[in-house]
């Protein structure tokens, strides 16, 4: 039976803790920065821990420190597998290669049950680090994910007034040599200038709801990623919810905010609403 004494206790709460930490940096921490730069972040510092476990003559902080990159390791896994949707094919054969690496690293153990020197393990973390330096840098000076906006001249409603009519594009291009996340930026829409003819009949024209309703929809789907060097193009959408538009051709026009004029010729403006404002309406 194992005694429990306050070292052990200890040593412990810390592996535990220092677990828990990893997974959380992995799995919930945001840095602005490419996936491939986080994870390296976290390799480099499961390299620290195992320099540590390699140097040390306590069997104890040793097989904790172990236990802290093998759980880590699995982790920084899964958040590699679900970060690029990988597939479950490719989620069994990591985890078997895993386990294979495993049991052969089981084998190299010496008495002491270290797999390298003290002097070897400072320079295989030295050397990591300087690597996760290095990306880090160059992911921050090369820029994140650059967006451009390309909106369609006019946009024609064919059959129901309600479709989702294709009214722009999102051009998404990556300068750096790292995989970047797409977060585009919140474009809005509102219908401008006159639609009175456009409204549903019966409804005055002035009312808490308006009659003419507008909605964007860009389709950038969940978690996507654009590869280094390379670009996506994403389809923005539109939902108009007007009377008597069927066959009508409206022009599109990028401007800087919804504007206010309820006068001309009715057209769709979009525009970037970092604010989230919910004005989507004609009024």
């Amino acid at each position: 039976m194992v005694a429990l004494d306050s070292e052990t206790l200890f040593n412990g709460a810390a592996a535990v803790l220092t677990t828990i930490a990893v997974l959380f940096f992995v799995f919930n921490v945001d840095l602005g920065t490419s996936p491939v730069t986080k994870i390296l972040l976290a390799v480099g510092f499961l390299a620290g821990i195992f320099a540590i476990s390699q140097r040390t003559d306590d069997r104890q902080l040793t097989l904790l420190s172990y236990g802290v990159v093998v759980v880590s390791v699995v982790g920084v896994f899964f958040n590699l597998v679900n970060t690029f949707d990988l597939g479950s094919s490719v989620t069994v054969l990591g985890l078997l290669l895993l386990a294979a690496a495993l049991f052969v690293l089981r084998t190299r153990f010496d008495g002491g049950n270290r797999l390298l020197t003290g002097t070897q393990a400072t320079y295989l973390f030295g050397a990591l680090s300087a690597i996760v330096a290095v990306v880090l840098v160059v992911d921050v000076v090369s820029g994140g994910l650059a967006y451009e906006l390309q909106v369609e001249n006019q946009v024609e409603i064919t059959d129901s007034p309600r479709e989702d009519l294709r009214v722009a594009s999102i051009v998404v291009d990556n300068p750096t040599p790292f995989p970047e996340r797409v977060e585009t930026p919140h474009y809005a829409v509102c219908a401008a200038g006159d639609w009175s003819e456009y409204r549903h009949p019966g409804e005055p024209e002035r009312e808490e709801r308006p009659p003419v309703r507008a909605h964007l929809n860009v389709q950038d789907g969940y978690n996507e990623h654009v590869m280094g060097f390379d670009s996506k193009t994403y389809p923005v959408t539109l939902y108009l919810d007007a009377a008597n538009t069927t066959g009508e051709s409206f022009p599109v026009e990028r401007t800087e905010a919804c504007p206010d004029d309820e006068s001309g010729s009715p057209y769709i403006a979009i525009y970037e609403d970092p604010n989230d404002n919910p004005r989507l309406y004609a009024v």
